[in-house]
């Protein structure tokens, strides 16, 4: 295994089953041009069956009474999904090791199109509530999916930045999903909509087979015999990798709590607390919904132009310099909103902080992918997405939690002080004393 904390990696894992990756110069690192087809077929399919779950999001709080359901039940249903995955992830990687990723990925597509058109036929709490809650276990095939197709094609050489098209391309569904589904909620309705986006989604099925996605991807193998290395040496080995591991689920914890957790779900809140009904730039009146808009796309933005670029740079700087650089931007723009939290600072800083978010999130997906044993790659994977759902899971109440019991400023100071805290614990395991 190569060195799984960054750095070049020196040790190349090709397999013969890709052909049709070449890998990138440098010059062709950021190109989407030389993205190996099994990714970008597994990360535009993953982008579809993302409609229905980002239209919901947008479609069910703004048409209750379509729906039939109450405020309460609208945020009980939005977030059964993430709970679901703390379970159903462990149970992707038991599927995948014991047959492979094909049967996975069609079974999560089929369920990713059946459970985007109920949203729409049916109406009521209980069947959306379920509804939503099997979108959690397509989700995590899905997920597991990308991550074992991009490792595999990466040889080695290219994970940062093959896990930023992923991410970014994913991302890109979310986008389309926000604005088209907006679009035909007003032009047929918000149920007629997501039924629609079911039938799309269904469709992902045929992109499968062009894939070239070799079907024995996540299947769980013996370790290898006659490794180099004396036994004790194994051990020492092991030992290194499972605290590293250790480390990145933790660090799993805290990033998607405070980002889609702390940030996202108070980042309204935060513009119309600082601009009112609104503000004025060059004479033109912009709502707070049209600024708190805005703040977020920056993130949608980040993932979809940023996301292959700071890959591409986690893989030729090492994976510890990007995630600390992030870190250290991220945990000084947190204090900046607490200490003066005005809605220029907040949109300059709030930017800094969505676009760190993606370099620290696709370099942590990387490393968890090169610290992961070949062997029980799929199960060590679905762990880690795990921790991340969990954080993402109890983000929400804990933030908004905090901002209405200590206000913005110790809300996120706190964020700030958790996050320089991370990026010290992570020093202390993958980056000191490397040079």
């Amino acid at each position: 295994m190569s060195d799984p904390s960054g750095g070049r990696h020196k040790h190349v894992t090709a397999t013969a089953h890709n052909s049709d990756m070449a890998r990138p110069t440098s010059s062709e690192a950021v190109s989407w041009r030389h993205v190996p087809r099994p990714v970008l077929v597994v990360a535009l399919v993953t982008a579809v069956c993302l409609l229905g779950d980002s239209a919901l999001y947008v479609l069910l709080p703004s048409h209750l009474d379509a729906f039939a359901v109450s405020p309460t039940g609208a945020g009980l249903i939005l977030g059964i999904n993430r709970y679901i995955r703390i379970a159903s992830n462990s149970g992707a990687g038991w599927l995948f090791e014991r047959v492979g990723i094909r049967v996975p990925l069609l079974f999560a597509v089929l369920l990713a199109a059946a459970t985007t058109a109920a949203y729409g036929l049916f109406s009521g709490f209980w069947p959306l509530f379920v509804a939503h809650g099997l979108w959690g276990i397509a989700w995590s095939i899905l997920r597991l999916g990308g991550y074992l197709v991009v490792v595999d094609a990466a040889h080695g050489v290219a994970l940062g930045r093959l896990m930023g098209v992923l991410q970014g391309v994913s991302r890109g569904g979310s986008l389309v999903a926000v604005i088209v589904g907006g679009l035909l909620a007003d032009l047929i309705g918000g149920r007629e909509a997501l039924v629609l986006f079911g039938v799309i989604t269904l469709s992902a099925l045929a992109a499968l087979p062009f894939g070239r996605i070799p079907p024995h991807l996540g299947k769980k193998l013996e370790p290898p015999a006659g490794a180099s290395g004396s036994g004790g040496e194994q051990a020492i080995v092991q030992q290194e990798t499972r605290r590293k591991l250790r480390v990145l689920y933790g660090q799993a914890v805290i990033a998607w709590l405070l980002i889609p957790g702390l940030f996202v779900s108070t980042a309204g809140y935060l513009v119309r607390t600082v601009a009112g009904d609104g503000a004025t730039l060059y004479g033109v009146v912009l709502g707070v919904g049209l600024l708190s808009g805005i703040l977020v796309a920056v993130r949608w933005v980040g993932d979809l132009g940023l996301g292959p670029y700071f890959g591409h740079l986690s893989d030729r700087l090492g994976r510890p310099r990007v995630i600390l650089t992030a870190m250290g931007a991220m945990s000084a723009a947190m204090l900046t909103v607490a200490l003066s939290p005005t809605l220029p600072v907040t949109m300059a800083m709030f930017s800094v902080i969505f676009v760190g978010s993606t370099a620290l999130m696709i370099s942590l997906n990387a490393s968890a992918a090169e610290l992961a044993p070949p062997e029980r790659r799929a199960m060590v994977l679905s762990r880690y997405a795990t921790w991340a759902d969990i954080g993402s899971g109890t983000g929400p109440l804990v933030g908004l939690s905090l901002v209405a019991s200590v206000g913005f400023g110790w809300a996120y100071g706190g964020g700030a002080v958790l996050m320089a805290a991370a990026a010290i614990w992570y020093w202390s395991v993958f980056a000191r004393g490397r040079g």
